[in-house]
């Protein structure tokens, strides 16, 4: 199993799913006690008078229809979507064997910014090199134009109906910014890495790629991760603890 020792916490799902659990709690007290009180109005009703007990019956249930209804989570669902994707490439990861450091969640500096920060979703430090991975969550089948601006993707709508079409900004551009600035900031920390790798990792399950060719880009999907990061030809970086010990830091 990988090295997940500085793995960081999710603290938006872990909220969403306290939130979840509570509302889910809260819906089976008022149906516990719901249910049977409606019951009982319905049966005394019935008793006293039966051609009100056919209306009450409706708006009683109508009243319980509503009461096991769960509430809304306060997390943003892009943001939640994004980090679904992550968790998953997480588990992913983590099946890589133990000469394998997986980090996430780095704020990596960068001056090219407005905000002087760049987050990297993971960066693996392995026997194979060192490598950013970038995590996509998006659903359909995504046509792969390495050299265009945006990607088309098309989406299913439903049974019998034509597939509906979105895009995205083409990932391959924001992976090369990404190691651009992790090899600058390695010279500047005067960190020997070797050249950093980068994959882009669709982790939405049952999302499909589409292009002329695929082995020679660096893209996959979360079910060939490991083995793409652990048949690469790289070698590991020189000092790589002391690298280890300094990303941990970011």
């Amino acid at each position: 199993m990988a090295r997940l020792d500085h793995i960081k916490p999710y603290p938006a799902l872990e909220r969403h799913r306290s939130q979840v659990a509570d509302h889910s709690r809260r819906r089976r007290q008022r149906l516990i006690v719901g249910v049977p009180l409606a019951l009982g109005v319905v049966a005394i009703t019935a008793w006293l008078n039966p051609l009100l007990a056919v209306p009450v019956a409706g708006v009683l249930a109508m009243a319980l229809f509503f009461a096991s209804l769960t509430g809304g989570s306060t997390v943003d669902p892009g943001h939640l979507i994004g980090i679904e994707g992550e968790v998953r490439t997480l588990k992913a990861l983590s099946l890589l064997d133990d000469r394998f450091t997986v980090f996430n969640r780095l704020r990596l500096p960068d001056p090219t910014l407005p905000n002087g920060q760049r987050e990297l979703d993971f960066v693996v430090l392995g026997p194979t090199g060192l490598w950013i991975i970038e995590v996509k969550n998006l659903p359909g089948l995504v046509i792969v134009q390495p050299d265009s601006d945006r990607w088309p993707i098309q989406i299913r709508a439903g049974c019998g109906s034509a597939p509906g079409r979105r895009q995205m900004d083409n990932p391959l551009r924001q992976l090369h910014a990404q190691t651009t600035a992790l090899e600058r900031w390695l010279l500047m920390q005067g960190l020997p890495s070797g050249p950093v790798n980068g994959l882009v990792c669709f982790a939405r399950p049952g999302v499909g790629l589409q292009a002329e060719r695929l082995d020679h880009l660096p893209i996959v999907l979360v079910e060939t991760l490991k083995t793409r990061l652990e048949e690469s030809e790289q070698t590991m970086p020189k000092a790589s603890g002391h690298l280890a010990r300094q990303l941990a830091k970011l």
